[in-house]
């Protein structure tokens, strides 16, 4: 892989493939969250009007409605968001070295596909020898649910601190002041992708975000005297928020006023980033929207630097994995391999056939399944079955969070560091 410097006697900027490279799949990437904000934000008046957001239709062909659904929540699910399931598959799976050396990291993974199902019938279990409550039966579910929606920000979170470090160690920091320097770059990330999150859960818009998916979780509650949790924590958190931001910003003035440069791919890559993250929290319609928004450019990361990591490892080499060689041979042979698993094994007519078989009959399981990772379909209309396989379905996703989170220790792994050229 190509890496190179270009300077001026501002800023430097050290790139992980190339200029080109870093600029469309890394950094560039975000964009395509930010043009899915666009779409939402230009439509916002008509879209404010309608019962259903997300089936707002932005145009027809013919009798077919060109839906927000279909065109962000699917565009999204189906292209980028599944397939990138797939990556982390190819990356262990199909790899005979990994096999060996994850063996019981990749067997524990399958735990996942039952973990959702467990939580969503233990109520119900529990009521066959105790009376609960409609509320009570559902408790499962709603747990589930929330459980992973935080856990795939905090994924997607993950992924951009690592990118983030990974700037930093092409760079460099000096000696004298890596330890201010680190100090300072981790709080300003914790708060700048966290703090969000904080501020859409106590904001007084949260109750009129149009969908279930955003339960109210009690944060609101008068204690008396018209206040609240949120309404006594949203201030404070946003204070720091935007202090963070300032402070930051400061930060780098002192820094290019002591050593006159600054590490531009660190910066550009959070300038992207970070206000992002502040839009999709900020309006409950915005909201509905919310993973695929924050998560496509996380996706198109993820391909590349799996594409990568595949490209040296199996075809720069002598490697033996014939199934692996196969698949990242190129990287139309790949993508079709994570169109088939897409289709296979987690979202398309097939799923959609044998969920109906399973579940009797289970209506539009593609889009609720979809819906429930993105967080926007009303998982309180699902039936029981739909919950389930659902569940079901999201076992993916955990697997991949969790295999994630072992296989890309670039401080640790000799073998991540030699197969991303990244130099001990």
């Amino acid at each position: 892989m190509a890496t190179g410097t270009a300077s001026n006697t501002t800023f430097t900027f050290p790139w992980i493939l190339s200029k080109r490279r870093d600029l469309l799949f890394y950094i560039g990437s975000a964009l395509v969250g930010w043009i899915y904000v666009a779409i939402v934000f230009f439509n916002l008046p008509a879209i404010s009007r309608v019962a259903s957001p997300t089936g707002y239709t932005l145009f027809s062909i013919g009798s077919f409605d060109l839906t927000l659904e279909w065109v962000i929540i699917l565009s999204w699910g189906i292209l980028f968001d599944a397939p990138h399931l797939f990556a982390t598959l190819a990356r262990t799976f199909f790899d005979g070295e990994e096999r060996q050396v994850r063996r019981k990291e990749l067997n524990k993974s399958w735990l996942f596909f039952v973990i959702g199902p467990v939580l969503i019938l233990t109520p119900y279990l529990i009521g066959l020898v105790v009376p609960l409550s409609e509320f009570v039966l559902g408790l499962g579910a709603m747990i589930f649910l929330v459980a992973f929606r935080l856990w795939a920000y905090y994924h997607v979170v993950r992924q951009h601190w690592g990118f983030y470090n990974l700037y930093k160690r092409k760079n460099g920091d000096p000696s004298d002041k890596a330890q201010l320097i680190n100090r300072v770059d981790y709080w300003f990330f914790q708060f700048s992708l966290y703090l969000p999150l904080i501020m859409f859960l106590t904001a007084d818009y949260y109750l009129q975000i149009p969908s279930s998916a955003f339960p109210d979780i009690g944060l609101h509650a008068d204690l008396g005297g018209g206040a609240s949790i949120a309404t006594i924590v949203n201030p404070i958190v946003s204070t720091l928020y935007f202090a963070a931001i300032i402070g930051y910003i400061l930060f780098q003035f002192y820094f290019w006023r002591s050593e006159g440069s600054l590490n531009g791919s660190k910066l550009l890559y959070m300038a992207l980033v970070v206000p992002l993250h502040f839009v999709a929290f900020s309006h409950p319609i915005i909201v509905l929207f919310l993973t695929p928004i924050v998560t496509v450019g996380h996706n198109i990361q993820y391909h590349q630097i799996v594409y990568e990591y595949g490209q040296t490892k199996y075809i720069r080499t002598e490697s033996k994995d014939s199934w692996a060689k196969r698949i990242f041979s190129s990287f139309w042979i790949y993508a079709v391999f994570g169109l088939i698993f897409t289709f296979l094994l987690y979202r398309g007519p097939w799923i959609d056939w044998l969920g109906s078989t399973v579940s009797s009959n289970l209506n539009g399981l593609v889009l609720n399944s979809v819906g429930m990772m993105a967080g926007i379909r009303d998982y309180e209309s699902l039936r029981l079955g739909e919950l389930i396989f659902g569940a079901i379905l999201l076992g993916w996703a955990m697997q991949h969070y969790y295999l994630d989170a072992k296989i890309w220790r670039v401080s640790k792994d000799a073998m991540v560091r030699r197969n991303l050229n990244l130099s001990d």
